[in-house]
């Protein structure tokens, strides 16, 4: 019903004069601005005031023994009674040094209280020099025959000795457990459910830390599979569960790795098995001990930096993707720069205008004069401009000016200018209230729309100030969608490297979007039942529905004066078009946790996040 009468209204706008229909859309929009925020200010968007935070709980130490001295009671009675039954095993492996008893014996009583019980653990001592952990593991041996201890008799290093422990597992599924951290009670069981319902190559977790003595801290909510973002940040971490015969296939972990071995064994895992899933409840509990990457993210030195860019540009290098891994600013980062290009398709620029000389002109003049991609065609889809200076300015050398007639809408009128005039193999759509500040922007943007998987690529869009206008698209924002970290400071490694590196998002704003043109027309442009609002959102989902993935390029950096000729207009049908077409997508945005908080676009955690704490700690 929607649809019908979206369809009469859009039909009715180009063609109905009289009085009382300009009566209603003023009237309409008028209502639309005072119920809805603008899109600048759009984190406020509330107007009753926001509720009060809920209590913080107490913490509580992540171990109920903390004063035991003798452990073989404790592991006898908590394994009284499990009978390990069905299929499939899960074998959880953990190369151990130098551990200490009670962090040891915390791991231990984190699996047998597991709610999921046809498990095994394998622990392979990696030439400790100290014995005393060694004790709490033949107590666990006489208690628990699921657990297996291997004593090996050098060092391997963290590579070897978890290649020991895969070789042993019989499950079909491997997870990895450190030494000294703790996993949730439903860890194992939510993981294999995940991995059997939805066959499943590979799960992972949220997590979160707890310092020496077992306090929470420091929830770590993770996007759903991302690889792009996966190249640039070890987002991934624990808890990760994958199938011990690809994991057998790939040769397990590279010594030439060790720091950095699970990054580069997933990056390898993934490039065959790219069916990943994630679970976003915090599931294991990572110790912050002394001189580990938990308590500091330089605590193993520039090593790890290096290796992690070597692990991303031999990952490159497999996938034949022509670019260079280079360490990021903040630690643990990668930034994927592009190669060289030694060919330049056609890059054809679309930009809907009408009147506003200035604006248009600083448009014009920074894409002709900053730009340094050779082979550009610059289209102005110009909607019965009067104005002579922008009049003009479009009449100047290497500009096609398609005229668009009718009551505006912003998905016409790029469609009917692309049509007409755009000839290249890429198009670009491009607001004119847009500054090229950056010479190789098309560049950084064209690496990724090349690739064959890959819908819209977006920018880094920055208000006049200096602040982020855009860093990608988030569902669920005001019942609809918005921009993520607003007023951010471009130079921030934003949550967990998400404003530093290019990662998938659900869509990118067509203030400045590239696709390529068959993909374009193939999924049929943008919708022009659309007038003002949610074109590029729409669209965007369009290509993300038929498998492809929207990128933001944070690498791509432009001005964006926003909404210097549309101002304050806002369509309340354009939102109901939206929300009727793709609320199930609205609700789930796989690249945004649903533990953080929809009425803030800085990634705070709504009063519903699990934090890790009392609730679902060993208590």
């Amino acid at each position: 019903m929607l649809d019908l009468y979206r369809d009469w209204l859009a039909k009715n706008r180009a063609r109905n004069n009289s009085h009382w229909f300009r009566t209603y859309d003023r009237l309409a929009n008028g209502l639309a601005v005072r119920l809805q925020p603008s899109r600048r200010h759009s984190r406020n968007v509330d107007t009753a005031p926001p509720p009060a935070p809920a209590p913080k709980p107490k913490p509580v130490p992540a171990t109920r023994y903390r004063d035991t001295t003798n452990w073989a009671p404790v592991f006898e009675r908590l394994n009284q009674g499990i009978r390990a039954h069905g299929t499939p095993r899960i074998s959880v492996l953990t190369p151990a040094w130098n551990t200490r008893e009670h962090w040891f014996a915390e791991a231990a009583i984190s699996l047998l209280d597991q709610t999921f019980t046809n498990w095994e653990w394998i622990v392979v001592d990696d030439a400790s020099p100290k014995h005393e952990y060694k004790n709490v593991a033949k107590d666990l041996i006489r208690s628990c025959p699921r657990f297996r201890f291997i004593v090996s008799p050098q060092n391997q290093g963290i590579s070897g000795a978890t290649n020991t422990a895969l070789q042993q597992a019989r499950g079909e599924y491997v997870c990895m457990l450190d030494h000294d951290d703790i996993l949730h009670p439903e860890a194992l069981a939510l993981c294999v459910e995940a991995l059997e319902d939805q066959n499943l190559d590979a799960v992972y977790t949220d997590s979160n830390k707890v310092d020496e003595i077992g306090y929470p801290l420091d929830p770590f909510y993770k996007p759903g599979w991302s690889p792009e973002y996966f190249r640039g940040v070890m987002y991934i971490g624990h808890l990760l569960c994958v199938r011990r015969d690809h994991a057998l296939a790939l040769n397990g972990f590279d010594k030439a790795f060790d720091g950095v071995q699970d990054f580069e064994f997933f990056l390898r895992y993934s490039e065959k098995h790219p069916k990943i899933g994630h679970i976003p409840r915090i599931l294991y509990h990572w110790r912050t001990a002394e001189g580990s990457i938990a308590a500091a993210s330089a605590a193993k030195g520039d090593r790890i930096g290096d290796l992690q860019c070597l692990a991303v540009q031999q990952h490159l290098d497999r996938l034949n993707l022509p670019a260079t891994a280079k360490p990021g600013r903040s630690p643990h980062r990668v930034t994927i720069a592009p190669k060289p290009r030694t060919t330049h398709p056609r890059v054809s620029v679309v930009i809907p205008t009408r009147d506003s000389a200035a604006v248009l002109t600083k448009c014009l003049d920074t894409l002709q004069n900053i730009t340094a991609y050779p082979n550009l065609q610059i289209v102005c889809a110009d909607h019965e401009t009067t104005d002579p200076k922008a009049l003009a300015r479009m009449n100047h050398p290497g500009i096609d000016r398609v005229v668009c007639r009718g009551d505006f809408n912003y998905a016409r009128i790029n469609n009917e200018a692309i049509r007409a005039a755009a000839d290249g193999e890429y198009l670009i759509l491009l607001n004119n209230d847009i500054e090229i500040i950056d010479p190789h922007w098309i560049d950084h943007m064209l690496y990724y729309a090349e690739q064959p998987d890959i819908g819209a690529v977006g920018a880094l869009l920055l208000y006049p100030n200096g602040k982020v206008q855009h860093a990608g698209v988030c569902l669920g924002f005001r019942g609809t969608a918005d921009h993520i970290m607003r007023d951010f400071d471009p130079t921030w490694d934003g949550y967990a490297g998400s404003l530093a590196c290019a990662r998938e998002v659900s869509a990118v704003t067509a203030a400045c979007l590239m696709v390529k043109r068959s993909l374009y027309d193939q999924v049929g442009g943008l919708n022009e039942l659309y007038r003002t609002l949610y074109q590029d959102v729409d669209f965007c989902l369009r290509l993300q529905s038929a498998g492809h993935r929207n990128i933001f390029v944070p690498s791509a950096r432009l001005y964006h004066h926003e909404s210097y000729t549309r101002k304050t207009d806002y369509d309340l049908l354009d939102r109901a078009l939206m929300i009727d077409t793709w609320d199930t997508a609205i609700a789930a945005d796989p690249f945004f946790n649903p533990n953080f908080c929809r009425n803030a676009v800085d990634y705070q955690p709504a009063p519903t996040a699990d934090r890790g704490d009392t609730k679902v700690l060993l208590l």
